[in-house]
């Protein structure tokens, strides 16, 4: 069935999901229960695109590197769990590397959720005006990393600034952060 897979036969690829979707899930979801429902049904399907995609190139590696004797079900089990290990190990890694820290923390967390989330949005929405009226490069920097939630090398890229630019412009956005603050710590309260 493999080869049939390999050979683009999309009914092999549904019988590979059909007979190791059900297991896989069951795991996914005991292993990463802490991530909720939702994230082992998208590491799922996430596993199954990934190996069935760009002419299935990581299921030819796997049998290239095992034995035709020794393709066992189990075998194949394995290699798709360790793909899926792969990919939400990825994912924690991705989500560590977006480092969002909450821009100031307020009398609002006391309020409940509604009106909480309200107040949250207005404010940030006056903070983003406030900050749009300084230093145009950091309210480029700021809106690149912070609401579209690019790393810095990726805003160095897409701007064409230098590396050394970029982290400059961190410590501006921080010290236009602390003047905005400071303009608005009136309306929070």
């Amino acid at each position: 069935m493999l080869e049939r897979i390999l050979g683009g036969d999309r009914a092999a690829g549904a019988w590979l999901y059909d007979t190791y979707a059900t297991r896989l899930f069951r795991r996914l979801r005991q292993r990463y229960s802490y991530l909720g429902e939702s994230a082992a049904e998208d590491l799922l399907q996430d596993v199954f695109v990934l190996i069935l995609r760009n002419d299935c190139h990581l299921l030819r590696r796997f049998l290239e590197r095992i034995p035709q004797g020794q393709q066992t079900q189990s075998r194949l089990e394995r290699f798709l769990w360790d793909q899926a290990c792969g990919i939400a190990s990825n994912h924690r890694r991705s989500a560590r590397s977006q480092k969002v820290v909450p821009l100031v923390t307020t009398a609002l967390d006391d309020r409940p959720g509604a009106e909480r989330q309200t107040l949250h949005r207005d404010w940030l929405e006056r903070l983003e005006r406030c900050l749009s009226t300084g230093h145009k490069r950091a309210y480029l920097y700021y809106k690149l990393r912070f609401r579209d939630g690019l790393s810095p090398e990726q805003v160095a890229k897409a701007t064409g600034w230098s590396r050394k630019a970029t982290y400059k412009l961190k410590e501006t956005i921080n010290a236009e952060l602390d003047r905005c603050k400071a303009l608005l710590s009136g309306d929070v309260g």
